[in-house]
């Protein structure tokens, strides 16, 4: 995105250009007519680009480094070159497709012309440094502590950088600007959409992952020790397919009720684990 006349196309700010690009189009009176729903539906997607992937960044990337890479520093490095030509993606793709429709030069600078005034290049200078150290501090704080002390309990990140990246991706731009920020007709619709995905995407998440999130939820099916595990803890009742288990698991409990305080299963098994090698809980109903 953006030529050579000094338009930053690091990728925070190519996020966070196609957010303003996305304002742009609201404004336009087609918007409020025949492409309305279209301006809809790129708040969705937009929204999804803005807020929702680049929260998953300052998660996954530690989670990679430390137990696929082991953290070693020369797969560090090999982890963030392929990190970084993912990211280049949309740019790589643009080439593709000059070089398969035969674009002549006129044409292409036609499709990465990006015209933007002092207001709208402060806006993406702001959120960039909003991503940045965000997902700067994010990384090192998830790294520090899964070093300390693991626990599941560390998926409350997700949620908590989306609503971080939300309210600043919602607010920054108003503070900033004031009304300008807001067309008319179709820009509140666009804005009132765009939250609305980030708390239905927030609402799901909390349902799919609700028994990671929520000790004693899902008890005594997922435990309570496995979100405090003991430094040796034993095998996970859950096996195979762990995440569409629990999801069946918090449907259960949902419609029947949750389990009460009493049946957390905060304490593992008592048995002797380095005895009873590659040994696993109880079958369900079971007792002792």
């Amino acid at each position: 995105m953006g030529g050579s006349g000094g338009v930053d196309q690091s990728y925070f700010a190519g996020v966070w250009q196609s957010k303003i690009l996305l304002r742009s189009m609201a404004a336009r009176e087609e918007a409020g007519a025949y492409s309305y729903c279209t301006t809809l539906f790129y708040a969705v997607a937009m929204e999804f680009h803005c807020v929702i992937i680049p929260a998953y960044i300052p998660f996954i990337c530690p989670a990679l480094v430390m137990f696929q890479y082991e953290a070693a520093l020369h797969n560090i490095a090999k982890f963030y070159i392929m990190l970084d030509v993912i990211l280049k993606f949309g740019t790589n793709g643009l080439f593709f497709a000059w070089f398969l429709f035969c674009f002549s030069e006129g044409q292409i600078s036609v499709t990465r012309k990006y015209v933007a005034g002092p207001r709208a290049a402060a806006e993406w200078r702001s959120m960039k440094f909003v991503y940045t150290w965000v997902s700067l501090i994010g990384t090192y704080l998830m790294i520090f502590s899964v070093k300390t002390y693991f626990t599941i309990l560390y998926l409350w990140f997700i949620p908590l950088f989306i609503t971080i990246f939300a309210f600043f991706g919602h607010a920054l731009p108003y503070l900033m600007h004031g009304a300008a920020a807001c067309p008319p007709h179709t820009g509140p619709a666009v804005e009132l959409v765009g939250i609305a995905t980030t708390l239905i995407f927030l609402a799901g998440f909390l349902v799919a992952r609700g028994c990671w999130l929520f000790p004693c939820l899902c008890a005594p099916e997922v435990p309570g020790w496995l979100f405090f595990p003991p430094h040796d803890p034993p095998d996970n009742p859950l096996q195979g397919d762990v995440d569409w288990d629990a999801f069946q698991i918090f449907l259960r409990h949902m419609w029947r009720g949750f389990p009460a305080a009493e049946d957390c299963v905060w304490e593992p098994p008592t048995w002797d684990f380095s005895v009873h090698r590659g040994a696993h809980l109880p079958p369900k109903g079971s007792k002792g």
